[in-house]
């Protein structure tokens, strides 16, 4: 590991082996287990926050939502004082997406949701902050700017993952067509051998 105070973004997706965009994600979905300094832009995270996104790494692979994540890093990590809130206490799902939509559309909808929350949370920290006091203009920008930041990143998922479901319907119409084709031959092959058989018998 970096022998490094600190850690970008950056630097924590390459010593992960992981897209900067998804540490981008998991740096505001998870932010209130994330041992980190500064805000916005200049947020960098301590050494021991690479355990931390590695751990997220391996539940969701593991098929974990995001909230059975959440619940997981809350057992383990302390809450971090200067973390903005991730999510909400009582999470009421503002989308419900019926049995019969394919799946890539529902992760889509899932990050879409979650992103939202972030948003609202994000924007929300910035204008009221601690203490009371009025916000800065430069803060609200700042703010504003890493919403923007985060709905850009939310996009490039969605549309990689419209991506990838067509994809998989392109090999499965292939698999079929050759399903098909397979069932043709073993019916001709069969007729063929009853014919050799019927040939030797008589």
């Amino acid at each position: 590991m970096s022998g490094k105070k600190v850690l970008s973004v950056a630097e924590i997706a390459r010593e992960l082996d992981l897209p900067e965009s998804t540490v981008h994600y998991w740096k505001n979905r998870f932010a209130q287990h994330l041992p980190s300094i500064g805000r916005g832009r200049q947020k960098r995270f301590k050494p021991e926050a690479i355990e931390i996104f590695s751990t997220i790494s391996r539940l969701l692979k593991e098929g974990h939502t995001a909230r059975d994540v959440m619940d997981q890093l809350s057992h383990n990590y302390p809450l971090q004082a200067d973390a903005i809130p991730a999510t909400l206490q009582n999470d009421t799902p503002l989308v419900a997406p019926s049995d019969a939509m394919e799946p890539a559309m529902k992760m889509a909808a899932a990050i879409g949701l979650e992103i939202a929350k972030s948003v609202g949370e994000g924007i929300r920290s910035v204008l009221q902050p601690e203490g009371g006091t009025a916000p800065d203009v430069s803060d609200i920008r700042q703010g504003l700017e890493d919403a923007a930041e985060r709905i850009t990143i939310s996009a490039a998922e969605t549309e990689a993952l419209k991506n990838e479901n067509q994809v998989l319907k392109d090999k499965l119409a292939v698999m079929e067509a050759e399903m098909v084709r397979l069932r043709k031959d073993r019916r001709e092959m069969e007729k063929y051998l009853l014919d050799k058989i019927k040939s030797v018998s008589t």
